[in-house]
Parts: structure tokens; C-alpha cells; sequence
């Protein structure tokens, strides 16, 4: 079995298999998008895409038949439901029902998997990880991958895995704790609660991978998932937080951030190992971290209610041969009549013999196969050019997400400030999303107010702030930074999936 996972820069590939309760990981192979032929998880250069898959493929030897996709992007809406107990066919119908805003969805198909911690046997309900993408994504993947001559047996989010991963893991066995899986440009969080999953989010990362300052902006996520832990009430303290995907140096950088946030909570490397065994040719377990989710598309799931099942059974086409069905049955009709009157329309069916081969000769004409050949020519430039459509549209989206600053952010700062402080931005950092501005009050509770109200706006992902100062003029002051949230009401981007 060969898993391929896909977000952005970092094409990842694992072979292997799962067996006798552990994940046996082969070999383990990537390639770098250095010509930005995907992003988040969208292909927009199909040709360079490719040429990256066949290269990969061609000097590493991977097979190419039994091969699933794990694919990170916005364009899958995902949520945990507890769901009575039904057959498939009728799941995916109440799966459907789920999904309230799946009309900004064109042509969607549906997935889901039972999660093993959740089920509540007393109320006969059991808990299922769902998912939405559009047809035209999942498709698109296919058939990319068998221009390759490569067949894709499933495709699916990169958040189902995390959930199947975690509960794979003995580490987070009965665990309350944050989970991050970080990749590139991309993060994965899960709150869990003695090991029961709660809450999950995705954030797109500013940073550049590989830097302290990618390592510390993921510490920083941390705390906004202990503020929506705070929010519902929940009675466990966090004490734990794991993380996959950081090398040794940016993990050592995490854990001073993440004490900085709360002395308390210990953080830690995820341990895929000894769950997780490495072939000879796999390397080591450092490197392994940067495969979790790779890794975690091992674990299969039922295939009678994948997305792929879905894309594989389109409905247009069921229709379709329902329709031709029908259609069939005057024709035999007609055939036994036809048959009974043969021997007296002898003479006419000859006659019909004579014009079916003029037909014939008139479709082997080279005029008619020409034309033929044009229209099927033609036929592929219009998909072609549809493809290249709806890879634009995406990536519009895409570029939509980025955070900006406008009159509307600053009408929010001094909506807080009002009454309490006096608030002046000082700087805006674009690339980073970072919001700079002085803060000054009174005392230090109206400026612990007027952060408390930061942190609640939506258009603030985080909200971070220096120590106080007192000026000659007995005023207090303090330095407040804030990274910009993604622009939600411009980006079909489904960042939280929260519990159903």
C-alpha cells in the first residue's frame, strides 16, 4: 500500500502496510515543489505537477497500483457527529443532512469512518468522523495520477488521519492533551480529553519551515486552543501538548514558547514509534516526524463509505444506465417480434441489409472520421480549459484568505480600546500578519480588559503583549501584538471542525 500526502511545498510518499496491531512504514520518500504546481492542496500546474509525480515515481521504483491520497486543504469540510446506528447507504444520506452550508459545495460527495473512542452504547449512537469535498477535486486527483499510469484506490483529509493516528498512538491513550501535526505552510491541532476527541482546527502557518520563528508561531497556537478549551467549561486542565513535524532544534524552541505561555503544561514530541516500525530503507524516527500524516493514511477505512466509493458510483451515470435500462426493454420487444415475422419480411430485412452497410461504408469515410477526430480534439481543449477555470477560481480563494489591515480593523482596536485605554498602531507586518500597536491606561486592569477583548475578536488570531511599564506621567503602558485571522467571510476556507 503507497500513501502520498499533498498540502503544498513537501510531496510526501510512504509504502507500507498495517499488521498485527502496528504500522509497518517500508520506505519513505519525498520531493520538493520548488514551481509552486500546488497549493493548499489544489493543483495549479497540472504539467509540473506531474512531471514531479513521474520523476518521483520513475527513480524511487514505488508502485503504482493500491496507491491513497492524503490530501490538507480548505476545499474539505469536515465534523465529528454521533450518529445513529444504519446501513451505508442510508449513513450517507443522514451524513449528508449534516452539513448545513454544503450548497457553497459544487457537485459534492461524501465520506465518513467510525471513531472507536465516543460510541455511546446507552443512547444506541455511535461517534463518525464525516467529510465533504468536491467531486471535481477528488476527480481531478484521479485522473491525474492515471495519466501516470499510477491507480488511486482512495482519497481522503489530512484531519481524518490525525484522528485515526491519535488513537493508533498508546501516548495520547486516555490522554488530555493538545495534538499538532505541523507540515510546511500548514497546521493540524486536536484537543483531546481523556482521550476522547473534542476539538480540531486548522491554521495556515506565516512563518518560513525550518525556522525558530515557524516554531514559535506554533507555540502560539496553543493558546488559543486552551481559550476555547476555557470557553466550554471544561473541568480537566490541559497539562500536555505533543507535536510531530519539528526537527530538534525547533522543538527545543517550541517548549521554551510554550512555557511562556503557561509554565505548567509540559510539551513533548509525538512518539509514533514503537506503534510505527521503520523498514531498513525508511531511515530514522527523526525524520519519521515529518511523515505522521503520511504515515497515518496506512490505517485504512472501510471503502463502501470512502469519498472515493462516491466518485467511483457518480449518480449521473447511474441514472444514466437506469435510463438506458428502461429504454432496452421495447427493443427487446420489438426484437421477439421481429423475429417472429422474419419469414415473411425476408425480403425486407435484406433490404435493411443493404442499408446498414451503406451506413457503414459512410462511417469509414475519411471526411466522417476526420470530423470524428476533430470533435473529440476539440472536446479535450474545453475541459482542458475548464480544469485551468476552476484551478484559478481556487487559488483566488486561496490568495483571499490572507489577513489584511483596513478602516474595519481599526474601528475593532478602538471598539476595544474605548473607555479603557488609549490605543495607537504603530505597524503592520504584511507577510507576517503581525498587528503592532501601544496601549496606554490608567491602571493595569483596564489594560488586562482591553486585551480580554482583543482575544475575542475573530479577526485576531492570537494576541500577544509585553510586560507593563509605568511613565513619568503615571500611566501604564504595554507593547500588544496581534496576527491577523484569515479573512473568513472572502475564503471557502474550513479552518475548525468542531464537535457535531
Amino acid at each position: 500500500m503507497v500513501v502520498v500526502y499533498l498540502s503544498n511545498r513537501y510531496i510526501r510518499v510512504v509504502d507500507g502496510e498495517v499488521s498485527g496491531g502496528s504500522i509497518h512504514a517500508k520506505s519513505l520518500y519525498y520531493t520538493v515543489d520548488t514551481r509552486g504546481c500546488i497549493l493548499n492542496g489544489t493543483i495549479t500546474d497540472e504539467d509540473g505537477f506531474r512531471e514531479m509525480i513521474r520523476n518521483l515515481w520513475e527513480t524511487n521504483h514505488i508502485p503504482r497500483k493500491n496507491v491513497y491520497l492524503v490530501i490538507d486543504s480548505s476545499q474539505f469540510t469536515t465534523k465529528v457527529v454521533d450518529v445513529p446506528a444504519l446501513k451505508p447507504k442510508q449513513m450517507m444520506e443522514y451524513i449528508s443532512r449534516e452539513f448545513t452550508d454544503v450548497e457553497r459545495i459544487s457537485n459534492p460527495v461524501y465520506g465518513y469512518f467510525p471513531l472507536s473512542r465516543g460510541e455511546r452504547k446507552k443512547e444506541k449512537l455511535k461517534r463518525v468522523f464525516a467529510s465533504v469535498a468536491p467531486r471535481e477535486l477528488v476527480r481531478g486527483y484521479v485522473e491525474c495520477f492515471a495519466g501516470l499510469d499510477i491507480a488511486i484506490s482512495g482519497v481522503e483529509s489530512a484531519v481524518g488521519v490525525t484522528m485515526r493516528l491519535a488513537e493508533k498512538l498508546s501516548q495520547l491513550s486516555d490522554a488530555t492533551c493538545i495534538v499538532q501535526f505541523a507540515d510546511d505552510m500548514s497546521l493540524i491541532n486536536l484537543l483531546l480529553v481523556n482521550g476522547e476527541y473534542k476539538y480540531s482546527s486548522r491554521n495556515r502557518m506565516f512563518s518560513e519551515s525550518g525556522t525558530p520563528e515557524f516554531a514559535a508561531e506554533t507555540a502560539r497556537t496553543v493558546s488559543t486552543l486552551l481559550q476555547f478549551a476555557k470557553a466550554q467549561d471544561l473541568a480537566q486542565k490541559i497539562p500536555q501538548v505533543y507535536i510531530a513535524g519539528l526537527s530538534e532544534d525547533e522543538l527545543q524552541i517550541y517548549q521554551d514558547s510554550i512555557y511562556q505561555i503557561d509554565a505548567e503544561m509540559e510539551a513533548d514530541a509525538l512518539q509514533l514509534e514503537p506503534v510505527v516500525k521503520l523498514g531498513k530503507a525508511a531511515g530514522g524516527s527523526q525524520e519519521l516526524t515529518h511523515f505522521a500524516l503520511t504515515v497515518g493514511g496506512l490505517l485504512k477505512t472501510d471503502p463502501r463509505t470512502s469519498i472515493m466509493s462516491r466518485v467511483v458510483k457518480d449518480p449521473e451515470k447511474e441514472a444514466g444506465k437506469r435510463k438506458r435500462r428502461k429504454m432496452l426493454v421495447p427493443v427487446f420487444v420489438l426484437a421477439a417480434v421481429m423475429f417472429l415475422l422474419a419469414g415473411i419480411l425476408g425480403g425486407r430485412a435484406m433490404y435493411y441489409n443493404v442499408q446498414l452497410k451503406e451506413l457503414e461504408a459512410y462511417n469509414q469515410r475519411t471526411d466522417v472520421v476526420a470530423a470524428c477526430e476533430e470533435y473529440d480534439r476539440l472536446n479535450e481543449e474545453l475541459q482542458a480549459a475548464s480544469s485551468l477555470g476552476n484551478s484559478m477560481v481556487s487559488l483566488k480563494s486561496s490568495v483571499l484568505a490572507y489577513p489584511r489591515v483596513d478602516s474595519a480593523t481599526e474601528e475593532v482596536v478602538a471598539s476595544c480600546a474605548s473607555g479603557l485605554v488609549t490605543a495607537e498602531i504603530s505597524s503592520y507586518d504584511a507577510e507576517n500578519g503581525l498587528l503592532s500597536f501601544d496601549a496606554k491606561a490608567g491602571n493595569v486592569d483596564q489594560i488586562n480588559r482591553f486585551i480580554g477583548l482583543l482575544n475575542k475578536q475573530e479577526i485576531f488570531a492570537a494576541v500577544d503583549y509585553t510586560g507593563y511599564s509605568q511613565g513619568t506621567d503615571d500611566q501604564w503602558s504595554v507593547k500588544v501584538n496581534c496576527i491577523m485571522a484569515a479573512r473568513q467571510e472572502e475564503s471557502d476556507d474550513t479552518e475548525a471542525d468542531r464537535e457535531g
